[in-house]
């Protein structure tokens, strides 16, 4: 499985999608194996899917396509902002004069890019607040 998972990291990288005959990846690995006891191998590890980062295929013709494991749990994960921090945040667009909605939907926004790149907030309300206090401080 670690072998794989090198392989799939050098070759696949970032790509949508990587394939290999399956022959192929058996003389990549070193493996000693019989071609069909290298398959039986490949479809347990494909069953018990822990190959991190990476999902593998097997096709009928014996070619193992490697995909990047897809981050949209992470990403589908909603934000859920604390009550205080939304009534912080109204304080300080309403002294500024500003739309708390418009505030909190640039924050949102901002806030699901950093998401999508691994970086979620670990206090999601003193992020935002932290946020406008900053966008405060631009105003002004």
């Amino acid at each position: 499985e670690r072998r794989l998972y090198e392989i799939a990291r050098k070759h696949c990288g970032n790509q949508k999608r990587w394939h290999i005959n399956l022959e192929n990846l058996k003389q990549k690995t070193g493996s000693a194996t019989p071609l069909k006891s290298f398959r039986l191998n490949i479809r347990n590890i494909i069953k018990e899917n822990n190959t991190p980062f990476y999902s593998i295929e097997l096709s009928p013709d014996d070619l193992v396509v490697f995909r990047p494991k897809s981050k949209k749990k992470e990403i589908e994960r909603e934000i859920i902002l604390p009550e205080w921090s939304e009534e912080q945040a109204r304080e300080i667009a309403r002294d500024k004069g500003w739309d708390y909605h418009v505030l909190r939907s640039n924050w949102m926004r901002f806030a699901q890019a950093e998401m999508s790149k691994g970086n979620s907030p670990k206090n999601p309300g003193a992020a935002f607040v932290s946020y406008c206090k900053k966008a405060q401080d631009l105003r002004t």
